[in-house]
């Protein structure tokens, strides 16, 4: 771990001292700020709300902060700050004293935050999304680093506070005290909880401040990232098709997604990293819900899309699963066998579909399209409705020749039984016998390769995983089960090659009783 890293670490373990089970909030809370977006807390009062947003001012140097508490009679000057009077009397200009109010600051916290009236709302939109305020004729950039906003609930619906609750980036929701020991702790601490314990050489300054801000944007963000966030998208519409009249929508503006990956950047960046990794995407439930009941659902969605996704690497899995393939047809051509089917075979429709029966009004799906996906592959596939005329995208993995796993389960192809085939078998010449151990060792020996590569990437490209500073290590775990299913894959492959092997050393005759095919 680099020695900058560890100095962004020392200041979250910092601001997290005395706080008993927020440790992820107030990451969260930090991070946000980093980034320079805004962050809202949702939990009934005493949970520690105002202490994360006044301890978060403590991470930056010299900086300036700013503590609201919104009512239905609060005005722009007590938010923004009054007109100068002596601007009015002397240039006959109308500015507000912005100096110790929210445009004049770094970090500001604004409790009862959808309490605001329409006037504050409306310049609220223009310092969260632009970090500009309009100050009579000067338009002022301000040195916002975050806002941390709070409330013990939602905003109301069709009260106009939609375009205020979406520039609210990340959300959060915060509990009581669960754990009996920890609660215990919080209440016989005795320790000021409102103290500086940061130290003034772990202290961000505003130009390093700045800094960051112009190379964030250097951060790659590469095609599996990219990938992630489109399977993210599809399940996410997905779910909302299914929801019942009355159920809230999930819903993810544009801006959203792009200010999401600037979070991803962020979290990149102050980890040292050039690019985004999947484990900076376990950060996206918490800028994506709409409703509590919505985080349990969209952490699902993320998380298992991070697992499919995975991290994969360069293997040559399908080279090899052909070569094994090429040697098996052989085998059976020289043998004379005839394999033994189970009798059951995927039925086809007008010469050319499958059909999913039960999955609902789309539920065909072209043959050359199924064959295509090699088994436990994946692919974005359209299925049609009985019409065969409309179609729509499904994420489909081929878990074997009948089964498909669409939607989070597995579904059947309808199928029909097909008659048997007799099985004859003839002994092979040694020559081919010695021609085949030759060839399906070397196909064993590129495995073991190919398994030592992977170890290797784990090691050495993978090492820093569980380092993230913003995301819990054992994450980790869930991203590394692509690579894997891709050894098990391997493996197996192994497993076919020594079969194939033990089958024809053990054909020991003609034992062939019948000449039908």
């Amino acid at each position: 771990m680099s020695v900058k890293k560890e100095r962004y670490l020392e200041i979250l373990e910092t601001l997290r001292h005395g706080l008993t089970e927020r440790d992820e909030v107030m990451n969260l809370t930090f991070l946000s700020a980093m980034a320079g977006e805004s962050i809202f807390l949702l939990g009934p009062p005493g949970v520690a709300k105002s202490l994360i947003a006044r301890k978060l001012k403590y991470a930056f140097k010299d900086a300036k902060s700013f503590e609201y508490l919104m009512h239905r009679f609060s005005t722009p000057d007590e938010v923004f700050g009054p007109i100068s009077i002596s601007k009015l009397k002397n240039e006959d200009k109308l500015e507000r004293s912005i100096e110790h109010y929210l445009p004049g600051t770094n970090v500001a916290f604004l409790d009862e935050i959808w309490k605001a009236g329409p006037s504050i709302q409306n310049t609220l939109l223009t310092i969260l999304n632009e970090k500009i305020f309009r100050n009579g004729e000067q338009q002022i950039n301000v040195d916002l680093f975050g806002i941390v906003a709070a409330s013990n609930e939602l905003p109301e619906e069709n009260q106009g506070l939609e375009a205020l609750w979406d520039r609210f980036l990340i959300r959060y929701h915060i509990s009581s005290i669960e754990n009996r020991e920890n609660f215990e702790g919080m209440i016989l601490n005795t320790e000021n909880m409102y103290s500086d314990n940061v130290p003034d050489t772990h202290k961000i300054s505003k130009v390093e401040y700045g800094k960051l801000q112009n190379q964030r944007d250097s951060v790659k963000i590469e095609t599996e990232i990219l990938d992630l966030i489109h399977h993210i998208r599809i399940k996410i519409n997905e779910c909302n098709k299914e929801l019942k009249e009355n159920e809230k929508q999930i819903y993810i503006s544009d801006r959203r997604w792009k200010k999401i990956i600037k979070v991803l950047r962020t979290s990149a960046f102050l980890n040292f990293r050039k690019k985004v990794d999947l484990m900076d995407c376990f950060l996206i439930p918490h800028m994506i819900w709409d409703s509590p009941e919505q985080f349990e659902l969209v952490n699902r969605i993320v998380k298992d899309c991070i697992h499919h996704q995975g991290y994969t690497i360069g293997v040559k899995i399908t080279n090899i699963d052909s070569e094994i393939s090429i040697i098996k047809n052989e085998i059976e051509t020289e043998t004379k066998v005839v394999k033994l089917t189970d009798n059951i075979i995927p039925k086809l429709h007008d010469g050319k579909y499958y059909r999913i029966p039960s999955f609902g009004r789309y539920e065909y799906m072209l043959k050359k399209t199924f064959d295509s996906i090699p088994i436990k592959g994946s692919n974005f596939i359209a299925l049609y409705d009985s019409s065969k005329g409309n179609s729509m995208d499904y994420f489909v993995m081929k878990v074997n020749d009948r089964t498909v796993y669409i939607s989070e389960r597995n579904w059947q192809l309808e199928c029909e039984k097909k008659a048997e085939k007799p099985k004859i078998t003839r002994k092979p010449h040694e020559l081919l016998i010695k021609e085949w151990d030759k060839r399906l060792k070397l196909i064993k020996d590129e495995i073991d390769k190919e398994i030592t590569k992977i170890d290797n990437y784990v090691k050495i490209d993978l090492k820093n995983l569980t380092e993230n500073i913003f995301v819990n290590p054992s994450k980790a775990d869930i991203v590394l089960n692509k690579i894997e299913d891709i050894k098990i894959r391997l493996n197996q492959s192994k497993v076919k090659c020594d079969e194939i092997k033990d089958y024809y050393h053990s054909i020991e005759a003609d034992i062939s009783n019948s000449e039908e095919d």
